[in-house]
């Protein structure tokens, strides 16, 4: 699966299906330097770097992905880890087709944490694909591995340890919570079906003669 500018695509509506990601966490975490590694060069570098603190209302930017000849819009939502925003976690991941919780790895107690970030997202979505992130392996960890790992463990989901400097292992975690989203597209992919993991269906499969002719049985011309 690969990044791409989604410029030229967000103005055509050029993509085949659409989905939301939900990014949270404590305040200072790295959460908006993660999202900046998954955006084109020309724009990760206008990103501001002191963001990370921001305490201002929910952000949201919107990235193209292709993985085996089909597009994905996926509109990835960044919280602010102010606790007033804790307490509608469960709000944010309802409407999510994925989460992704960040905690910092040299700051042991966003990592106490994360667990309230998680009960939120499970008390309205308890199926909803996750991934965790230890961020800031660049830095002085306060959290080892085998920590995080049986955390990731008793929640079913996987655990990476990134860090948004060096854009390490930050492609890998986006890319292993998108696939998860992906392998539950069915086949043909109905969109009441779709509707109940929260994937919507772009323009470029909708008006897809063929696919009109699979999904709603009459014949394609």
């Amino acid at each position: 699966m690969t990044f791409a500018s989604d410029a030229s695509a967000s103005a055509s509506q050029d993509y085949h299906f659409s989905f939301s990601l939900v990014v949270l966490g404590d305040q200072r975490v790295g959460k908006s330097q993660l999202i900046s590694c998954t955006l084109p060069d020309e724009l990760a570098s206008a990103a501001d770097p002191q963001d990370l603190g921001s305490d201002h209302g929910v952000q949201c930017k919107s990235h193209t992905y292709e993985s085996r000849g089909a597009r994905y819009q996926i509109l990835m939502w960044e919280v602010p880890g102010a606790p007033r925003h804790l307490q509608e976690a469960d709000r944010y991941a309802s409407m999510a087709a994925g989460v992704l919780l960040v905690f910092d790895l040299t700051r042991r107690t966003t990592f106490e944490r994360i667990s309230l970030w998680l009960d939120a997202v499970e008390a309205t979505s308890p199926e909803l694909p996750r991934v965790i992130v230890g961020n800031k392996s660049d830095g002085e960890t306060q959290v080892t591995a085998e920590e995080a790992v049986a955390l990731a463990q008793k929640h079913g989901c996987k655990y990476f340890e990134t860090s948004a400097i060096r854009n390490e292992q930050v492609p890998e975690a986006f890319s292993s919570l998108i696939a998860r989203i992906v392998a539950q597209i069915p086949n043909p992919p109905e969109p009441s079906l779709l509707l109940r993991k929260r994937i919507q269906i772009g323009k470029s499969l909708a008006e897809n003669k063929s696919f009109r002719a699979a999904l709603f049985d009459y014949p394609a011309k």
